[in-house]
């Protein structure tokens, strides 16, 4: 066994004799260091440069909302919209969409809402309000009714208006924002409000509801009262009045019933 590892290290030569692998039992390990590579720096500073633009956006002063501006509001007030987005809140975390919801269910008379981003520091409301085409009373309380029959918002009562004023006469508590009459019975009103002097030639005063919408009495400054019937044409119950006045005027101390169509009963 020595002679055969003898013949093979004098075969191997002189180098044999330098490995230290060969006389020491050592279990050698390579040399390791850390080395940057080309691609790891550009990914460090790729790194670094999206925290400092995360940094800027959404941490630093520059994109803090300092000023908020406010069109087409004349109803609602200006300050009590741009109060809903607070100074210094960043821009980019204003959630349009659901500033313009929150808009919407807190006045109920904006008919729509826009909210726009103004790089890097505005905020600009746009609204739209309903418009209002009568006032509703019930009890001591008036509120304003867009073209829609929604309650826009309740009004002083001493407050005087051009609008027709319509009375409920059971007093039903009613609360802003909620649709309270149809679109017609809207348009019905406003239609007979409108025309009732110059087809008659005598001024109406407001009307009254009782059980339904669809039957609404009209007070007129002549002393009697018009019963008509919203679902029917208003202009053909104005002809039909008119031709009641002109064959019985004197006759008529109490009201004028025209709401079954072909027939009018009067007191």
């Amino acid at each position: 066994m020595v002679a055969r590892e003898t013949d093979r290290l004098r075969r191997l030569g002189k180098s044999a004799y330098k490995n230290r692998r060969v006389f020491s039992g050592e279990d050698l390990q390579e040399k390791t260091g850390i080395t940057f590579s080309y691609l790891s720096i550009k990914y460090i500073l790729f790194i670094l440069c999206v925290m400092a633009l995360v940094y800027l956006v959404f941490f630093s002063s520059i994109f803090a909302v300092s000023e908020v501006i406010v069109e087409g509001a004349s109803d609602v007030s200006q300050d009590a919209l741009s109060n809903m987005i607070p100074k210094g809140k960043n821009i980019f975390l204003i959630k349009s969409h659901n500033l313009e919801n929150e808009i919407l269910q807190k006045f109920p008379q904006i008919e729509s809402a826009q909210v726009y981003r103004g790089i890097p520091n505005a905020v600009k409301i746009v609204v739209a309000e309903r418009d209002s085409k009568l006032v509703w009373q019930s009890g001591e309380h008036k509120y304003l009714i867009s073209s829609g029959g929604e309650i826009t918002k309740e009004i002083d009562p001493l407050v005087t208006s051009e609008l027709p004023l319509v009375t409920d006469k059971k007093n039903i508590p009613v609360v802003p924002g909620n649709q309270l009459v149809s679109p017609n019975f809207v348009a019905f009103v406003n239609n007979i409000y409108s025309t009732f002097f110059t087809e008659i030639n005598i001024k109406p005063l407001n009307f009254e509801v009782s059980d339904t919408t669809f039957d609404i009495n009209l007070i007129t400054e002549a002393g009697f009262y018009v019963k008509l019937n919203t679902m029917r044409s208003s202009k053909k119950q104005l002809d039909n009045l008119k031709l009641v006045l002109d064959a019985k005027r004197q006759d008529i101390h109490e009201y004028v019933d025209l709401r079954i169509d072909g027939w009018a009963y009067y007191k």
